[in-house]
């Protein structure tokens, strides 16, 4: 539960006590409180079926599968552009549309 808690929280800055820092969970998680927050922290929940570990676990699987998106899109963008600098005589032409046009559906689904 602890690698789920810190997916959400995010990186911790070099201000942030650790109280701080496991206080970003609830205002990214609406329905955890703090308390409850570091209640899973601690060990002081250990069920895995606890309906806050599993509002946070499906925060962070979220948040995972939404850096999946954005590096795919990053790579096929950079694979667009390799193909656009060695496109010869339009050959490729339709194929670099098609990945320019997913590359910007998966920016768009990054940021909803």
């Amino acid at each position: 539960m602890r690698r789920e808690i810190a997916i959400v929280a995010g990186p911790k800055d070099w201000g942030d006590s650790r109280e701080s820092w496991l206080a970003r969970v609830p205002r990214k998680v609406k329905t955890v409180s703090f308390r409850t927050v570091k209640a899973l922290w601690y060990g002081e929940i250990s069920d895995p079926d606890h309906w806050a570990a599993r509002d946070i676990r499906r925060e962070a699987e979220l948040i995972e599968a939404k850096r999946e998106v954005s590096n795919l899109a990053s790579q096929l963008a950079q694979i667009a552009g390799g193909m656009r600098e060695l496109q010869n005589q339009n050959l490729l032409s339709a194929e670099i549309d098609r990945l320019e046009r997913l590359v910007g559906i998966l920016g768009g689904l990054d940021r909803a």
